[in-house]
């Protein structure tokens, strides 16, 4: 693996999965990241009882080139895998996703009704100046990627995949269609301070969700990674706190 091309190279960015009851995580990381993204709501829903799946999507946590070569099917038909792992142990699955990993659960609630729940978190229906990547994809494979300034422990690339970027809005747009057709409580996290993803995001799945089951949260101070941002502890005790209401009452769960 190339570090010189990943932030935080020293974490652990791999697949993982935790075994717990019968109701079961998949959580799905966003675009350029890896695991590292979501293991911290992943270890708190498994020391909570419950099974936990994370892989790392395809053309992630390598080198840059090979997330230039791969297709937003890709994504979509990993998750589905892991997703069908998780409906044979378990009771109940539900899907949670950071960004472009909440685009991938909105396709796979339409597709699957069985799905138990949603828990998004900035998921990418509107993304700022990433459709400059239609004309970039042309004339050079990655767009550098400034500075961050929130020292997050966050693996992943330090540039954008211009081919892939423009994978990843392809991926947005088929979200965008599925989104009448999910029909399951979603629970969903923006944030005001969100340099990535437009507040208006929020507007879109408001209108537009199927479910008449849609909880909203601004967030005030998070900037776009939100489950490894300031408001952290908060956002995930409420994403536990969402889940254990909508449980099913027949369901197998111990703490």
């Amino acid at each position: 693996m190339a570090e010189n091309y990943m932030i935080h190279p020293e974490l652990d960015g791999s697949s993982f999965t935790y075994q717990g009851g019968k109701t079961g995580f998949l959580l799905l990381h966003g675009f350029t990241a890896t695991t590292a993204e979501v293991r911290p709501l992943g270890e708190r829903l498994n020391a909570a009882g419950y099974t936990v799946s994370a892989p790392l999507l395809p053309g992630h946590g390598t080198y840059p080139d090979d997330l230039n070569n791969v297709r937003w099917q890709d994504w979509l038909q990993t998750a589905e895998s892991e997703y069908e792992k998780l409906r044979e142990q378990c009771d109940e699955v539900w899907v949670a996703g950071e960004s472009m990993g909440g685009l991938v659960c909105l396709l796979l609630a339409a597709k699957n009704p069985n799905i138990k729940g949603l828990l998004l978190y900035a998921p990418a229906l509107y993304v700022n100046n990433m459709k400059v990547a239609y004309v970039l994809q042309y004339v050079m494979k990655y767009l550098e990627k400034k500075p961050s300034k929130n020292n997050l422990l966050w693996k992943g690339y330090n540039v954008y995949p211009l081919k892939g970027a423009v994978e990843m809005l392809k991926l947005q747009k088929a979200a965008r269609k599925a989104l009448g057709k999910i029909t399951q409580p979603t629970l969903a996290f923006f944030s005001k301070k969100d340099a990535t993803v437009k507040l208006a995001a929020s507007d879109l799945l408001q209108r537009k969700l199927g479910s008449k089951e849609l909880e909203l949260v601004i967030l005030k101070e998070s900037p776009h990674v939100i489950l490894l941002a300031n408001e952290q502890q908060m956002v995930i005790d409420y994403s536990l706190s969402y889940v254990s209401k909508n449980l099913n009452e027949n369901s197998v769960h111990r703490p």
